[in-house]
């Protein structure tokens, strides 16, 4: 059951905090009524360019945990993804923070990529977790790989005295 719960939830918190980031572009053009960018900022086109592929790795990171929480995946599998999906952010962030003067950027966008690498961790840690203990947790193999288990006991049209 509760792999069954977490696996979408952790698909849902993942697609939740990468779309609120990546929503803003990291690299934003100033509105007419802010003032132009410092004129030792770098070209937007260098700034973007080096960030659209950090992007859209994470991107594809977080769609392959969105399959894998559809398909039901173990969560040994959902912890692996997770932890791919990690290392992508962290690639972001140490740009977004490497880069932020040069290019312009707000700081309220490393921080919301922040906070959302600790939203992954706590998500791969409790995931983790999970596939560690195994079937040591109470749950059946089948239901830690997101099967629902067989009723127990016997099957059928039995007399009552036999329940």
């Amino acid at each position: 059951m509760i792999c069954r719960l977490l696996l979408p939830l952790t698909a849902a918190v993942v697609t939740f905090h990468t779309g609120q980031a990546f929503a803003q572009s990291a690299f934003p053009a100033p509105l007419p009524s802010q003032a132009e960018a410092p004129a030792s900022s770098a070209s937007p086109v260098p700034c973007t360019n080096g960030f659209a592929p950090l992007r859209e790795e994470a991107e594809k990171r977080g769609k392959l945990i969105k399959a894998a929480s559809e398909r039901h995946a173990s969560p040994v599998e959902a912890c692996k993804l997770i932890g791919s999906f990690g290392q992508a952010e962290i690639k972001m962030i140490e740009y977004v923070e490497a880069n932020a003067e040069r290019c312009g950027v707000p700081p309220r966008i490393a921080e919301q990529l922040r906070t959302g690498h600790k939203n992954t961790e706590a998500m791969q840690k409790k995931v983790c977790m999970i596939a560690q203990q195994g079937p040591s947790t109470g749950l059946y193999p089948n239901e830690v790989l997101g099967r629902r288990r067989a009723p127990a006991g016997p099957v059928g049209d039995f007399p009552p005295w036999y329940r």
